[in-house]
C-alpha cells in the first residue's frame, strides 16, 4: 500500500499550519508530507498509524512527526462523537534555520531531528503543550508563533521523560548528532547491509573500537545490544514491504535478512505483538 503525497496549504505571510479539525470521522487516507507534523486529538478513539507502528490512541493523544514518515488516523465506528483534533504542520528544515538557528534552541533542533520515527508524548508536559496548542486558535501573526515557540521549548526541554518512538528503527533510521561519528557509521552499515550477513565485528571496526568496547558502547547508547538493533532495523524494512508489496512473507523474510521463516515469525511476534499476516491484513483493512 503506497502512502498518498499531501500538499500542505501554508497561507502567504505564515510560517506553518495550523488548523483544528472537527468531523465525523478522519478522513485523510494513509499519507505523508514534507512538513513536519505536531497532532493533538481533543476526542477520539481508535488506532494510529505511523510508519510501522500501529498502536491505539485515544483523547490527548499527542504526536510529533517527521518530515515524509507516512501517518494515518483510524476512528473506531463504535466512538459516535466527532473526531476533533489540532494539527500544525511546518517545514522542519526552515524553521531549524530561520528560527532555530541559536544556540539557546538546541534541544528543539535535536527534538525535531529525532521526529523521523515519530514521537508520542504524555504525562503533565504533553497536556500542557496541548492547552498551549488550543490558545493558538484565538491567536494570529507574533502572538500564535511565541506559542508554538513555546510549544517545543517545553516538549524538548520537560517531555524526555514522557516521550516514546513510533516507528521503528529500521522504517526511518535516526543518526542523532549526540551519537557522533562512531554511531553514524554504524548505523549506516546495518542499513545498507540488512539483506545481508551482518557482522558485530565489522560493526565494531567501523566504530573504532574493540568486540568488547563495542559491545559496551552500542547498549549504553542505544539501550539494546547489537544484534536486538539488527533485528529490529530488519524487521522494520520487513513491515515496510508488508505495506507496499504483494510479495510472499517468506520472500520479505528472506529479502530483509532472516535466514528462515520460522526466525522471520518469532522475531516478529516478538516486536509487533502480531504476526506478519496479521500485520498486513490489520492495514488492508484501513486502507
Amino acid at each position: 500500500m503506497h502512502a498518498l503525497y499531501e500538499k500542505i496549504p501554508i497561507t502567504p505571510g505564515e510560517s506553518f499550519f495550523y488548523r483544528h479539525f472537527r468531523m465525523p470521522r478522519f478522513e485523510m487516507p494513509w499519507h505523508f508530507h514534507r512538513e513536519c507534523e505536531l497532532t493533538f486529538i481533543m476526542q477520539a478513539r481508535g488506532t494510529r498509524y505511523v510508519g510501522d507502528s500501529i498502536e491505539r490512541f485515544d483523547d490527548g493523544d499527542l504526536v510529533l512527526l517527521g518530515s515524509s514518515l507516512p501517518h494515518y488516523w483510524w476512528k473506531d465506528s463504535e466512538d459516535t462523537r466527532p473526531a476533533h483534533s489540532i494539527v500544525i504542520q511546518f517545514d522542519g528544515e526552515a524553521i531549524c534555520r530561520d528560527l532555530f538557528g541559536l544556540p539557546e534552541a538546541a534541544a528543539i533542533r535535536g527534538l525535531l531531528s529525532l521526529s523521523a520515527r515519530g514521537i508520542r508524548f504524555s504525562g503533565a508536559t504533553a497536556e500542557e503543550a496541548a492547552r498551549a496548542m488550543n490558545r493558538m486558535a484565538k491567536r494570529t501573526g507574533w502572538r500564535r508563533l511565541s506559542l508554538l515557540l513555546d510549544t517545543f521549548g517545553l516538549l524538548a526541554e520537560e517531555g524526555r521523560t514522557g516521550n516514546r518512538y513510533l516507528a521503528s528503527a529500521g522504517y526511518s533510521p535516526v543518526l542523532d548528532e549526540r551519537d557522533g561519528q562512531r554511531l553514524r557509521a554504524v548505523c549506516k552499515y546495518v542499513n545498507d547491509a540488512y539483506r545481508e550477513d551482518i557482522r558485530q565485528a565489522r560493526a565494531a571496526s567501523l566504530a573504532g573500537l574493540s568486540p568488547a568496547a563495542f559491545s559496551r558502547y552500542f547498549h549504553k547508547r542505544m539501550g539494546k545490544t547489537f544484534e536486538a538493533y539488527v533485528i529490529e532495523v530488519r524487521v522494520g524494512h520487513a513491515c515496510r514491504r508488508l505495506i507496499e508489496e504483494d510479495s510472499t512473507i517468506a520472500e520479505i523474510a528472506f529479502a530483509t535478512g532472516f535466514n528462515n521463516l520460522s526466525n522471520f515469525n518469532r522475531h516478529f511476534r516478538k516486536l509487533k505483538a502480531m504476526s506478519p499476516s496479521e500485520y498486513r491484513q490489520n492495514i488492508q483493512v484501513h486502507s
